[in-house]
């Protein structure tokens, strides 16, 4: 999958580049507004982000997780170098891996709820003076040439400002 970024000031052409680019095929959820003044977008009846594009929260976790994961392993490595190595059975440390890894994981979570997203951090300037963020999910090169071709002919008052080529919402 494709996420194109554009960028225009306020709100007002929110419906208008949604209403566009839903009569070339593309479904409402490939389509994501994002305004610091969300009853706006609200107000225009646009299919806004969620808490997954904004915040960071599934990439830090999965990293955390697999920090958490390592330090599970290097944990069970110590104690099995010591003499408690006799008490502990395959369970335990496949239980110990699993717990490091989901502690990690949900303070990974924690840490990525405090950050903007890795994809949308470099628009957070632009964001927090009133412009609004329009992401395009493209599934294919047709949907992607059909976005770009509608946004360049109709809608100019938006900018392209790249393209994530191998989008995942968790990486």
């Amino acid at each position: 999958m494709k996420r194109i970024y554009y960028l225009f000031d306020g709100t007002f052409s929110a419906r208008g580049i949604s209403d566009d680019l839903l009569a070339t095929g593309l479904d409402s959820g490939q389509l994501h507004f994002l305004n610091r003044n969300f009853q706006a977008l609200d107000a225009q009846h646009v299919h806004r982000t969620n808490i997954f594009d904004e915040k960071d929260i599934g990439h830090s976790g999965v990293y955390g997780a697999l920090i958490g994961l390592v330090c599970g392993v290097l944990f069970s490595v110590i104690v099995g170098a010591t003499s408690l190595s006799q008490y502990m059975s395959l369970q335990a440390v496949l239980f110990i891996w699993m717990f490091f890894a989901f502690f990690g994981g949900w303070a990974g979570g924690i840490v990525g709820i405090s950050k903007d997203n890795h994809h949308i951090e470099r628009f957070h300037d632009a964001i927090e003076h009133g412009e609004t963020l329009l992401m395009v999910d493209a599934y294919d090169d047709k949907e992607e040439e059909k976005a770009k071709d509608v946004m360049f002919n109709h809608h100019k008052e938006a900018t392209y400002q790249g393209e994530d080529s191998h989008y995942r919402e968790f990486l």
